[in-house]
């Protein structure tokens, strides 16, 4: 029974870590979806410009 804690902390641990790269990636797909929004938004802007002249 001495096991018990040590697995019940070894898992919360493991959760703790597991939370905290999560809240990473979920920041950079944010980042990267700002940014290919931009991008999209600059290539339908040069197109526009072209398709004036």
């Amino acid at each position: 029974m001495d096991a018990l804690p040590l697995i019940s902390i070894l898992t919360l641990l493991f959760a703790m870590i597991l939370i905290s790269e999560l809240i990473k990636l979920k920041k950079e797909v944010r980042k990267l979806s700002k940014l290919s929004r931009h991008l999209k938004n600059d290539v339908n802007t040069l197109k526009g410009k072209s398709s004036e002249k």
